[in-house]
């Protein structure tokens, strides 16, 4: 069978290079339209419809008060969420259609592909939308090679979330369980699109005929993915360090010429990103195609001269497109190049701790780690039984200190008695006052994470800023939190007070009163800080430890980032403002490329 895949992946090769105008055009096309028409109208839609319903955000925290209290305005977002559904499945509709269209070389254009698309979408019933509901949340973010689209970047699980289910072995084994179901039922159900636009069945005749086809094909298709995943990947990887490898030699053999070689040789790498995308759509769109085999499909009864003329056009087209694409690089190109967008974030250490440095939250961390001189350091609070504040990041004591009782169950006098351990550190817990008291006289700037929880006394909130805002506010804190309450509280009553509002997913952009947002970074993209920065607002990442994503979020612009890792984002930030080279410039680049978006989009 894996025989058969690399013949299969032979075939489907050489009918895109057959027709590599054409398949270019088709993604291309398709692509920009929805990054630069239908992204943007539908980001606008949704603004102004929480303006228009007063709703400030979205996220998973307040989706009941959304129903309750803006009901008209949550019948919106869901009729928004179906219009979603229904573009993704026009996108995928109509390269599914245009890709059939050049394989048995109907000559058909774009537009009469767009028009047999829409068709397609008025035959949508009720159950389709209920089916799509199920196939784009539950399938595509696991089997997103195949089916990937701008309109569904968000529909991801975020990081944290991960982090904490691997935490514990059970859910470590079910999250991988989970996993591995979510492949068996995409390849399973991997034929019920192209039965449905192609075939026009109904989804449950689709659901019916892909189950029944794949009953005993699972690994015909699972091997038919990997080697075309395969491929795709090792082009990408080959093209992309073989120009990284000139650029080093220019670098370095040829100074006079680096600077004019690397604007060049990252235009090459801009380019090429495009056409590996049309190459990985048209491979992955073949397969649904024609899963057993590509046969050159037999030409139209026309004559020679005109079936060249239909052949030469789209590489006219496609030729033309690439070229005031690169002239359009070139200009961008010319100004990264020369460190015309280079910038630094501030650092912020994560619970006051740098790669296991000391106990999180803890006064021993933050003096250890304030000598390494973060811009800030974030931590957190919860208010205690007495309605004091003490410094700790959980709801319950238990994994610290090993005392199973919650902040509210203890007054801050026994809180403080209490050791904590962790890294093979032991410190005391400590109270805010204490901690902030240490902080000041370490000239430590504090980014205060204000934790609340249902059981808080009911002027909780109130009562921290009347004790702390002018405090804050004098040593040039910060605060930030989950609960919009307390960043609505914080500018109603202390404006000058910094407070950004943290939000986990970038679902869509919100309308808040804060000064910045703290943004969970998988679920992060450039728009939300443009966006943001825009307004005039900051936006700081969370918890991004990884040299390399801690590049990314440097290239997206986000102002500050949240890090266990503080030397590592030191050293990351250090190595971009110290002139690196071109081709370090172009890695950087080339990591952030939006290779995974497979319908010629960039994030």
């Amino acid at each position: 069978m894996g025989l058969r895949s690399i013949r299969y992946t032979g075939q489907a090769l050489r009918e895109f290079f057959r027709h590599w105008g054409s398949y270019f055009i088709l993604s291309f096309v398709v692509g920009e339209a929805i990054s630069l028409i239908i992204v943007p109208v539908l980001h606008n839609v949704t603004q102004a419809l929480l303006g228009a319903s007063g709703i400030p955000y979205v996220s998973y925290n307040n989706l009941g008060q959304i129903i309750t209290q803006h009901t008209w305005g949550a019948v919106a977002l869901l009729l928004l969420f179906f219009l979603l559904l229904l573009l993704v499945y026009a996108q995928f509709a109509m390269i599914l259609i245009g890709v059939e269209n050049v394989v048995q070389q109907r000559q058909q254009n774009l537009r009469a592909v767009f028009g047999e698309a829409l068709r397609d979408l008025r035959r949508i019933r009720p159950t389709t939308v209920l089916f799509f509901v199920f196939y784009f949340i539950l399938v595509i973010p696991f089997a997103g090679g195949i089916i990937n689209s701008p309109l569904l970047n968000k529909v991801r699980i975020p990081q944290f979330i991960l982090d904490f289910l691997n935490e514990n072995a059970l859910y470590g084994f079910l999250i991988g369980m989970f996993y591995l179901a979510m492949l068996y039922v995409g390849i399973r159900l991997i034929r019920v699109l192209p039965y449905m636009i192609l075939d026009d069945q109904s989804a449950g005749e689709a659901m019916h005929n892909s189950w029944q086809e794949t009953r005993k094909h699972f690994w015909f298709y699972f091997w038919r993915i990997t080697w075309l995943t395969a491929v795709v990947t090792v082009v990408q990887t080959l093209w992309t360090e073989g120009l990284i490898l000139l650029q080093s030699y220019l670098d370095n053999s040829q100074p006079t010429f680096a600077y004019v070689g690397s604007i060049a040789t990252m235009a090459t790498l801009q380019v090429s990103g495009l056409f590996i995308t049309a190459l990985a759509t048209t491979l992955y769109y073949l397969l649904l195609v024609s899963p057993d085999t590509v046969i050159k499909a037999a030409p139209a009864p026309i004559s020679v001269k005109e079936r060249k003329k239909r052949k030469r056009w789209p590489r006219v087209v496609a030729a033309l497109v690439i070229i005031f694409a690169a002239g359009i690089y070139l200009v961008y190109n010319a100004v990264y190049m020369a460190g015309g967008f280079d910038y630094s974030p501030i650092t912020i250490s994560h619970r006051g701790v740098d790669d296991h440095n000391g106990v999180q939250n803890t006064i021993p961390a933050l003096q250890t780690t304030a000598k390494e001189k973060p811009d800030y350091v974030e931590m957190d609070i919860h208010e205690t039984k007495d309605g004091q504040w003490v410094v700790m990041h959980d709801e319950n004591y238990d994994a610290l200190t090993g005392v199973n009782k919650t902040p509210r169950q203890l007054t801050l006098a026994q809180a403080t008695k209490l050791t904590a351990k962790e890294n093979d550190h032991a410190a005391p817990v400590a109270s805010f006052d204490d901690y902030l008291a240490a902080a000041e006289k370490l000239h430590q700037k504090l980014l205060v994470e204000v934790k609340t929880t249902p059981h808080d006394s009911p002027n909780a909130v109130n009562d921290f800023i009347k004790q702390y805002g002018n405090r804050l506010i004098k040593d040039h804190n910060r605060v930030h939190s989950l609960d919009y309450r307390v960043i609505a509280a914080i500018k109603a009553q202390k404006p000058k007070l910094y407070a950004s509002f943290i939000l986990p997913y970038d679902l869509v952009f919100p309308e808040t009163k804060a000064d910045a947002y703290t943004m969970e970074y998988t679920t992060l993209g450039a728009d939300f800080v443009d966006q943001a920065q825009d307004q005039g607002k900051e936006v700081w990442a969370w918890t991004v430890d990884n040299p390399d994503t801690m590049e990314e979020m440097i290239f997206i612009g986000a102002d500050g980032i949240i890090t266990d890792n503080l030397h590592d984002l030191q050293d990351t930030i250090k190595s971009q403002e110290d002139h690196p080279s071109y081709a370090a410039r172009l890695r950087v680049y080339g990591n952030q490329f939006n290779w995974d978006s497979l319908n010629g989009t960039e994030n």
